[in-house]
């Protein structure tokens, strides 16, 4: 198929041109945004990401939260120190506890979004130039890819990637970034002082979903496009900077191929794609051994989570693996 450019009305020479490349990189950005914009709404859009299993949502991995527990062992006074001074029983070594909590993450890919029919495409007007014709479309999903979809993807997931999802502690910057809730919390043992709570958990790192939904400096937007009124029988102009629900370029035409192409997603303990974040599962490396004085004649001894921080589960990835196959999905 080909690049179909939409028509805008050149204020300058007062007359009607073609989107040059310039014009339809622009128009991409704001196309993205409004795919942001649908994504940040949080109503289980095509291609969103979320730490819960709506409908529509099926699973793109687990990670599991990691951490030791204190121990203890006890034992009586028994006035024997045959086997040398009290606490005569050997205690054994390595007897912390743990615990896990584990995550899941899911994506809506399940649910095939219809490509937006030639009736409702014909119906919003646009308008573009086939020689020697003035046409209203394109209505082929195939030229809608050519003309817009493609780069938007690409941008998505290796340019400025509004429109798709990170990972991180903090907001990944350059750009605005929709906090979208905590993707997984990392905890340790958080006590020395003995005696003390078995499950004293301290946080070490909370990651983060992150979406992003604008640059930091947006692009000028080029002429207003146009689109034909059947209904007034005349042309109207419409700002290419207007991405809301009322664009019919963008949400008539446009939106519905790139909810079917959405990014996808998965949680793995591998890299696999383009890298949209690592977490970790962080524990204690060993353990510290303390015996308590005699308390109503019973020796107890506490073994605490202690030393340095090493990998226990992951480094878990968090990838961009590639793009909706709305014809082949789950």
């Amino acid at each position: 198929m080909a690049v179909q450019r939409p028509l805008y009305w050149d204020t300058g020479n007062k007359d009607l041109r073609q989107y040059t490349d310039a014009n339809l990189i622009v128009l991409s950005y704001f196309l993205r945004k409004r795919y942001a914009a649908l994504l940040d709404a949080g109503s289980d859009y095509a291609g969103e990401v979320k730490v819960s299993q709506p409908t529509h949502f099926i699973s793109i991995g687990t990670a599991t939260n990691k951490y030791r527990t204190q121990g203890s062992g006890t034992e009586p006074d028994d006035a024997d120190n045959t086997g040398g001074a009290e606490p005569d029983t050997v205690f054994g070594t390595q007897n912390t506890g743990g615990s896990d909590v584990g995550y899941s993450y899911f994506q809506n890919m399940y649910h095939n979004t219809a490509f937006s029919t030639a009736a409702t495409i014909n119906a919003s007007g646009s308008l573009y130039w086939s020689s020697p014709d003035l046409k209203i479309g394109p209505t082929a999903e195939a030229d809608l890819r050519d003309t817009l979809v493609t780069d938007c993807i690409t941008q998505m997931k290796t340019g400025d990637e509004v429109g798709s999802y990170r990972v991180s502690t903090t907001d990944p910057g350059s750009g605005t970034w929709s906090d979208k809730g905590t993707f997984f919390t990392d905890t340790k043992y958080g006590s020395t002082n003995l005696p003390a709570n078995t499950t004293n958990q301290t946080t070490i790192n909370t990651y983060k979903l992150w979406l992003k939904t604008a640059n930091t400096t947006e692009p000028s937007s080029p002429d207003n496009y146009i689109t034909w009124d059947d209904a007034n029988n005349e042309i109207q102009l419409w700002a290419t900077a207007d991405y809301t629900a009322v664009s019919p370029l963008i949400n008539e035409v446009y939106i519905n191929v790139i909810a079917r192409r959405a990014l996808t997603y998965n949680v793995a303990t591998a890299s696999a794609g383009t890298n949209r974040g690592i977490f970790y599962d962080k524990v204690w490396s060993t353990e510290s051994a303390s015996t308590a004085p005699v308390n109503l004649g019973i020796y107890t001894r506490y073994w605490t989570p202690t030393g340095t921080e090493v990998d226990q589960n992951g480094p878990y990835y968090f990838n961009c693996i590639g793009e909706r196959d709305p014809d082949n999905l789950p």
